[in-house]
């Protein structure tokens, strides 16, 4: 169980040794909502601006080494509360950086890459199953491209030379990449077909609203990293650097599918127009106001209707992420790192 402050007002307090939540009545009616929760039932404290918390709740935290999160006003983890005895988080980093120095890394950052592809590779069935004629055959030889690079980088042999093996990886990722984008710009109407994925800009409205789309999805792997306390830092592929949440890039590939689709059957619909993009003065293009709160009404719809049972219970998009976080960081845990890297 976890409590989540984010109403304006709302306070945890402890009375008689029992948390208590007050979330206050903004209407003025002094109708505040009260609940108790027992310390062993709470697995962790989530605290947004605008609430507040006592000591006492805190001490009593602490000492139950529950975890204490804090988070901005969008919800994005911004740091959280650590006591000064041993825990769990700090033996999952301290196994993660093990595993991120050893060629075991690159075989979890390969199961997620092409746990990516294999998605893909369902969506494009999918998208077979009500096309005919040259959308079907363009399908299918798409399909079988993807499958072969998916097949080419399973089998990449991964030993000291992680470089290498990464670079193989990368190198069967992009071609399967390039395929796929090439495909959903294909069965687009025409005034929406673009050249291949781009960035940072996007050279196109789909590429703006699927790096947007990206972007909400990030936020939703990185609060579920810091929950299930693996270090959103120390990447087992992508480069460790000062400011780049590494893991995060690695981990979020196996969940860029439900951005695909949502961003694929928005712009299917003929909704989106240029308007909802500006220029930007090296030719790309930025999402406006206009174009952003689509994107995000439309994409977290999708992501919250989206359900996926793991472990016989039925989960949002975004508590599956944080269900499946929360399991990785126990199969970190129990990794056996060579001694070489952790004494």
């Amino acid at each position: 169980m976890e409590i989540y402050l984010q109403t304006y007002g709302s306070r945890l307090r402890v009375k008689d040794g029992i948390y208590e939540v007050t979330v206050p009545d903004l209407s003025g009616a002094n109708q505040h909502v009260k609940e108790q929760i027992p310390p062993h039932e709470l697995a962790r404290i989530m605290l947004q601006p605008g609430t507040s918390v006592s000591a006492d709740a805190l001490l009593l935290a602490l000492e139950a080494q529950t975890d204490i999160l804090i988070l901005d006003k969008y919800g994005n983890p911004q740091g959280r509360l650590w006591s000064n005895k041993p825990s769990a988080a700090i033996q999952t980093w301290k196994k993660q950086l093990a595993i991120s120095l050893s060629p075991q890394a690159i075989k979890f950052a390969r199961e997620w890459i092409a746990e990516k592809l294999r998605h893909r590779l369902k969506f494009l069935q999918e998208l077979k199953s009500y096309r005919y004629d040259d959308k079907f055959a363009l399908l299918e030889k798409a399909e079988k491209g993807i499958a072969e690079q998916l097949h080419n980088l399973l089998h990449v042999p991964i030993g000291t030379d992680t470089k290498a093996a990464t670079d193989r990886i990368r190198g069967h990722e992009g071609t399967a990449g390039r395929i796929y984008y090439q495909t959903l710009s294909q069965l687009l109407p025409k005034e929406y077909q673009f050249q291949g994925r781009s960035k940072r800009p996007a050279q196109d409205l789909f590429n703006a609203f699927l790096n947007y789309g990206l972007g909400i999805l990030y936020r939703f792997v990185e609060k579920a990293l810091h929950i299930a306390g693996i270090n959103p830092y120390i990447g087992f592929m992508h480069h460790d650097g000062y400011k780049d949440q590494s893991m995060v890039f690695d981990y979020i590939e196996q969940y860029r599918i439900w951005v695909d689709k949502g961003v694929f059957r928005l712009f299917s619909k003929k909704i989106p127009t240029q308007a909802l993009a500006d220029l930007l003065p090296d030719k790309g293009l930025w999402l406006n106001e206009a174009g952003k709160r689509l994107a995000r009404t439309t994409l977290q719809q999708a992501l919250d209707s989206k359900r996926i049972t793991h472990q016989d219970k039925t989960h949002s998009l975004d508590r599956y992420i944080t269900a499946q976080a929360i399991t990785f960081a126990t199969v970190v845990r129990n990794f056996n790192a060579p001694t070489a890297f952790v004494q």
